[in-house]
C-alpha cells in the first residue's frame, strides 16, 4: 500500500488529544477479548464506519483519514466482499517516523469487520539491515575472489556463489563432487581445498571449465565443524589465475624452445651418428611439449619410415599414414586424430621433402600453444639437415654393400646377411637352403663378344634371378660369374624347383649370346642348413661349392643337392674348408676356363 504521510496531522491535537473519541469500551462483546491485543485494534460497522478502536488503532485511523484512496477502508471493503480474512501491509508516517504495520481485516457478525494491526517496523528494519549486511558481504566476496563455495561431509558442493564458477551456473555445480572438475584426477582429496581439514591459504589447483579448458585456481578454505567438533565440510574462496600462470608458462616455454633448438643444432654438429641425433631430438621434443613425438624420413623409392620416436603412440594411430597425409603442406599443420591433437611439420632439404616431425597429445589436454608451433617450425629446419645426413650415410652403406655391375649384394654384404639369416633360422626353427650358382661357358661369351656384352649378360641374369626371388631372399654376386642365393624357410624339394627355374632362365639366354658348341648355362649346388647341427657358415658354403662342382662333373647346366653336413673337426677337413671359402670369396679370375675349374 502507499504510505500515508500525517506530518500535518501529527501537529493537530485532535488526533492524539482526543483518543477516546473512539473508546475501547465501545467494542462489542464478541470482540472485547481483542482489547488486550498488543497492536492496533479497529472495529468497523457494516456501513464502513469506525465504531471503536484502541489508542494505537486511533492513531492509525487518524493517519489514514482525509487521504484519497485510504488503505484501511479499502482493506475493510475487500474483507467484507470476500467474506474472509485479508492481509496487507500499511505504511504510515507517525511523529515524522516511517512505520510499517501488518494489518489483517476479519469480517464478522453481519458485515462488521475488525482490523488487527501489528507494528512490524523493527522486524523490517532488522531484515533490511541483514539484507544490507549480506549484500555488503557478497560484494566483498565478489571483488576479492571469482567465486565462493561450500561443500558438505560427502565432499559435494552445497553452495556456489551466485555468479557460478568455471563457466557453470550454481545450479550446474551444486550436488556435484569437485573431483568431476579436476584435471589431475589422482590428487588426494585431503590435499584439495574442497576437502580442507585445516585452514588452507593460496593453494593452487587445476580444474576444467565448461569448455573443457584447464583453469588454474588459487583457493583458500577453512573446515566447517558441527557443535560436536566433527568435520562437516569446507568453505572457501577461489581466484582464477590461469592467465598469470599461462604467462609464466609461456616465458618458461620460450626458454625451453631456445634450449631444444640449441640442443638439436648441437647434436647435428657433434653427434657422429645421425640416427642417435634424431632419437635425442625426438626425446627432447616430446619432453618439452609433454607429448608423444616422432621423426620420420622420406625417400621416393622407400616412402615414409619412422627414424625415431618418443612416448606412447596409440595403437590406432598410423604414424606413417599421418605423415603421408601432410602431402605438400607448407608450415605447421594441426589435425584431430583418433581422439588426439596432432602437430606436424614436413622437413625439406633444398626444397624437396625428406622427412617430417610429428607431435601427438590427448584431446582432453590443452591445445597447442604458439610457442610450441614456433619451436616445431625452428626444429624442422635443423632436422632436415639430419635427414640429409642419414640419407647420404644410407647411400654410402648401400654402395659399400652392393655389386656395382648388377646391383645385387656383394660378397661381404652377403656373408654378413647370411649370418643373420642363419641366426633367424635357428631361433625360429625353420629350414633354409643355400644355392651356389656358377655360369657355364661364360668365358667364351667374353672372348667372342667382348666384356661389354658379358657385362650385359651378367646384368640380365641378375635381373631375372632377382625378379623371381622373394623380398627376404638373399641374392648376391660373389665373384666374376658366381652367384649365391639363400632361400629362407624352404625345403630341399622347393629349393630344387627354384634351381631348375634358374637353370632354365639362364639357359634361355644361350641362343642370344653363345655358340651352340658352348651354350650358356648354370651349374648349381644346393646345401640345406641343418637346424641344431652346429654347422658353421664356412662348412655350409663348402658343401654348396662341392655340390656345384659335382653338377659340372655331371655335364653342367644342372643342379646337385649336397649330402647333409656335420661340423668337420679333422685337420685335413679344416684346411679343405678354408681353401674352399677362400676360393669362393675371392673374385674369380675371368681368364680361367670352365674346363680348368672342373679338372
Amino acid at each position: 500500500m502507499s504510505a500515508v504521510d500525517d506530518t500535518n496531522m501529527a501537529n493537530s491535537p485532535s488526533i492524539f488529544a482526543v483518543p477516546d473519541a473512539l473508546p475501547v469500551s465501545g467494542f462489542d462483546g464478541a470482540v472485547r477479548a481483542l482489547s488486550t491485543w498488543p497492536g492496533a485494534v479497529i472495529e468497523y460497522s457494516d456501513e464502513g464506519e469506525v465504531v471503536a478502536a484502541n489508542e494505537l488503532g486511533t492513531h492509525l485511523v487518524h493517519a489514514a483519514e482525509g487521504v484519497a484512496g485510504s488503505p484501511l477502508p479499502g482493506l475493510v471493503a475487500l474483507a467484507r466482499q470476500s467474506r474472509g480474512g485479508v492481509c496487507d501491509r500499511l505504511e504510515v508516517t507517525l511523529n515524522k517516523n516511517l512505520r510499517w504495520f501488518e494489518c489483517t481485516a476479519l469480517p464478522y457478525d453481519d458485515g462488521k469487520v475488525i482490523v488487527l494491526a501489528r507494528d512490524q517496523t523493527y522486524d523490517i528494519n532488522i531484515r533490511q539491515a541483514l539484507f544490507d549486511s549480506r549484500q555488503r558481504y557478497r560484494d566483498l566476496v565478489t571483488i576479492s575472489s571469482d567465486f565462493a563455495f561450500e561443500t558438505d561431509a560427502s565432499g559435494k558442493f552445497v553452495f556456489v556463489s551466485p555468479h557460478g564458477a568455471l563457466g557453470y551456473s550454481p545450479e550446474d555445480m551444486i550436488g556435484r563432487h569437485p573431483s568431476e572438475f579436476l584435471v589431475d584426477t589422482d590428487i588426494d582429496s585431503f590435499d584439495s581445498p574442497f576437502h580442507a581439514q585445516t585452514a588452507m591459504v593460496q593453494t593452487q589447483i587445476w580444474l576444467r571449465n565448461v569448455d573443457n579448458e584447464e583453469t588454474c585456481l588459487l583457493a583458500s578454505a577453512v573446515p566447517v565443524m558441527d557443535q560436536n567438533g566433527d568435520w562437516r565440510g569446507a568453505r572457501g574462496l577461489c581466484r582464477d589465475v590461469t592467465h598469470e600462470r599461462l604467462r609464466d608458462s609461456e616465458l618458461a616455454q620460450a626458454k625451453v624452445r631456445e634450449q631444444v633448438v640449441a640442443y638439436v643444432v648441437n647434436q647435428i654438429r657433434e653427434e657422429a651418428r645421425p640416427r642417435a641425433m634424431l632419437e635425442a631430438a625426438s626425446t627432447m621434443l616430446g619432453r618439452a611439449t609433454s607429448a608423444a613425438s616422432a621423426v620420420l624420413s622420406y625417400a621416393p623409392d622407400e616412402g615414409w619410415q619412422v627414424s625415431a620416436s618418443y612416448g606412447d603412440w596409440p595403437d590406432n594411430v598410423d604414424i606413417c599414414a599421418l605423415a603421408e597425409g601432410l602431402g605438400e603442406a607448407q608450415g605447421v599443420a594441426e589435425n584431430e586424430v583418433a581422439g588426439h591433437w596432432s602437430l606436424s611439420r614436413t622437413t625439406r632439404y633444398h626444397g624437396a621433402i625428406n622427412g617430417a616431425v610429428l607431435l601427438l597429445r590427448d584431446i582432453s589436454r590443452r591445445d597447442w600453444s604458439d610457442d610450441e608451433r614456433t619451436m616445431l617450425e625452428a626444429v624442422a629446419g635443423q632436422l632436415a639437415i639430419g635427414m640429409r645426413q642419414i640419407a647420404d650415410q644410407k647411400e654410402l652403406e648401400r654402395l659399400s654393400a652392393t655389386d656395382a655391375l648388377t646391383g645385387l649384394m656383394n660378397r661381404r654384404a652377403f656373408q654378413e646377411a647370411l649370418e643373420g639369416a642363419i641366426e633367424r633360422a635357428e631361433r625360429n626353427n625353420t629350414p633354409g637352403v643355400l644355392l651356389f650358382v656358377d655360369l657355364d661357358n661364360f668365358k667364351q661369351i667374353n672372348d667372342t663378344n667382348g666384356h661389354e656384352i658379358g657385362d650385359n649378360v651378367l646384368r640380365e641374369i641378375s635381373d631375372m634371378v632377382r625378379s623371381r626371388s622373394r623380398k627376404y631372399d638373399l641374392v648376391a654376386r660373389i665373384g666374376g660369374d658366381e652367384f649365391c642365393i639363400w632361400l629362407d624357410d624352404v625345403s630341399v624339394d622347393t629349393a630344387s624347383t627354384r634351381a631348375a627355374e634358374v637353370v632354365d632362365v639362364i639357359g634361355g639366354l644361350s641362343e642370344k649370346y653363345s655358340e651352340p658348341s658352348s651354350p650358356l648355362g648354370a651349374s648349381i649346388g644346393l646345401a640345406e642348413y641343418g637346424i641344431d647341427s652346429g654347422e658353421s657358415i664356412r662348412d655350409l658354403l663348402m658343401r654348396a661349392d662341392e655340390a656345384m662342382y659335382a653338377a659340372k662333373r655331371a655335364g653342367k647346366n644342372g643342379w646337385v643337392v649336397a649330402k647333409p653336413g656335420a661340423p668337420k673337426t679333422d685337420g685335413d677337413a679344416e684346411l679343405a674348408a678354408e681353401e674352399a671359402v677362400r676360393r669362393i670369396i675371392e673374385t674369380c679370375d675371368e681368364d680361367q676356363s670352365d674346363d680348368q675349374r672342373t679338372a
